[in-house]
């Protein structure tokens, strides 16, 4: 079989795709074909090996499993992270809680600790760690996101990484911290009805934010967070845009001031932060 035999074949498999040639370019990328070799050598000869691995991936994928799942791999903050089954999949909208959070710690003048609550993948703490020259803390409660975030972290920024696996704030008592960054689970059963359905295969444990409105994690963190916050030290959270609004609103029943919402790159609410007055 060729290269454009394949190509052509692993179109066909996609057909249900919004984009099966833009999957099947991805696929023989990483098998190793680069997109100049997809144009200019489409006689090259595949291995059977080659064309079985990027038939069953293309079958995997038309099924619904995400790309980024399949290769083990997705970019973020313009770096390549691991990626699997135990963590949520780093996005584009994510990188507007990694602006936040420089912007505020360098406008503030921040010297303290950053905690990435919730890590996953660890992209945000890896992004924060490189922008900012500085070590993170990272927390989750999945043992397997845990040791995912720490792989990335610790190939991407060179550092140690300082990585707890407990419930929210559990394993962080008496820890105080300048800025608490966190992409909770805030997706409500509802909701996850109009999700794409790779998303849909996404762990759980990171998808769903309890109550009825997604916010019960998040309620958790604001209530606990001001322990664990230094005096005018901030939080940033990222929450669905129909979720912000009330996110404000427990931010300044918990007490913080300077609560503010940060647009993605869609235009859409995306991240609410304030300061804690302690």
């Amino acid at each position: 079989m060729t290269l454009f035999e394949l190509k052509r074949k692993l179109i066909e498999i996609g057909e249900g795709l919004e984009d099966p040639m833009l999957e099947a370019r991805v696929i023989l990328s990483y098998l190793g074909f680069s997109p100049i070799d997809q144009i200019t050598n489409k006689d090259m000869p595949v291995s059977p090996d080659i064309k079985n691995k990027a038939l069953a991936m293309m079958e995997k994928r038309a099924s619904g499993y995400p790309m980024a799942y399949i290769t083990g791999t997705k970019e973020f903050w313009g770096m390549e992270f691991k990626v699997n089954e135990n963590v949520l999949i780093p996005r584009p909208d994510t990188e507007t809680l990694v602006e936040t959070a420089i912007t505020l710690y360098k406008e503030n003048n921040m010297k303290g600790d950053v905690m990435d609550l919730c890590t996953g993948s660890g992209a945000i703490a890896t992004a924060l760690s490189v922008e900012l020259d500085r070590d993170i803390k990272m927390g989750d409660i999945s043992p397997l996101a845990a040791e995912t975030a720490k792989e990335n972290y610790e190939r991407l920024t060179k550092r140690k990484a300082d990585i707890r696996v407990g419930d929210l704030f559990e394993k962080w008592e008496s820890s105080k911290f300048s800025l608490i960054v966190s992409n909770p689970p805030y997706l409500t059963e509802k909701w996850c009805e109009e999700v794409e359905e790779d998303v849909k295969k996404e762990p759980k444990l990171a998808l769903f934010g309890y109550d009825d409105d997604g916010l019960g994690i998040i309620r958790r963190i604001i209530k606990e967070s001001g322990k664990f916050l230094e005096k005018e030290g901030y939080i940033a959270l990222e929450c669905d845009y129909r979720q912000c609004s009330m996110l404000s609103l427990l931010l300044e029943t918990e007490g913080y001031s300077s609560v503010n919402i940060k647009k993605d790159l869609a235009g859409k609410d995306r991240v609410v932060y304030g300061k804690y007055n302690g």
